[in-house]
């Protein structure tokens, strides 16, 4: 348990491989777009169970609330769905969708391969921000996980980190810039946000901060995909 987190990026580059088999060989362009952006969709749930999805909803029903720090906590334990995290997750998948077929429609293969790192990247980035960041509750999961990591852990994620992105920049370094740059200001008002409303962070925010980070990510992808056409 020591060092779990080193194998955060592991699962997103198993998904991120699997993206770029699909939709950079498998899926040609003569497939239609909807069915392309739909497949690469279900990878990720496919591959993680939407555990992170959970978190994410989780923490949009607690941010709908408006209620005290304690009471968001509580709903964050609570295993019921709110109509909040429903209609949160439709805006994610549309959002998702749209960006995904903009870079589909103008990218290339290198702005696929962007995408497909990003999962990596945004696990790589989500554990350290898990570790460093102050936890919400001092007993919860999140601090039993992190609680006996040492500074081995950190320093191997910091290590994968930096190599994924020196491969993104070999890729296309502008468009890395741009992804990295989307993806570090989101995670700089992650940390005031749940600093605000919940006190620190917990595991359903980390889920929250991975499945943001890589929306955001993409979006800035499509971008420049669009800049780039």
């Amino acid at each position: 348990m020591r060092c779990h987190l080193i194998f955060f990026p592991w699962v997103g580059m198993v998904i991120g491989g699997l993206e770029y088999l699909l939709l950079g060989v498998l899926c040609g362009p003569d497939l239609p777009l909807l069915f392309r952006v739909a497949l690469a969709g279900v990878i990720p749930l496919i591959v993680t169970g939407g555990f992170h999805v959970d978190g994410f909803m989780d923490v949009q029903d607690a941010l709908c609330s408006y209620k005290s720090k304690e009471e968001k906590l509580a709903i964050l334990k609570d295993p019921h769905v709110g109509a909040f995290s429903v209609i949160s997750l439709l805006v994610y998948v549309l959002l998702f969708g749209g960006a995904l077929s903009l870079v589909l429609t103008y990218g290339g293969t290198g702005s696929i391969a962007l995408f497909a790192f990003g999962f990596p990247v945004c696990r790589a980035l989500g554990a350290l921000v898990m570790l460093k960041l102050k936890k919400a509750r001092p007993e919860g999961m999140l601090h039993r996980e992190t609680r006996d990591t040492g500074t081995v852990t950190v320093a191997v994620l910091v290590a994968e980190l930096l190599i994924l992105l020196g491969l993104m920049l070999w890729i296309d370094p502008w468009g890395t810039l741009i992804f990295i740059g989307a993806v570090l200001f989101f995670t700089t008002y992650y940390r005031w946000k749940m600093y605000r409303e919940f006190g620190g962070v917990t595991g359903d925010t980390t889920g929250y901060h991975i499945t943001c980070s890589e929306l955001v990510g993409l979006m800035a992808i499509a971008a420049w995909s669009m800049i780039c056409r």
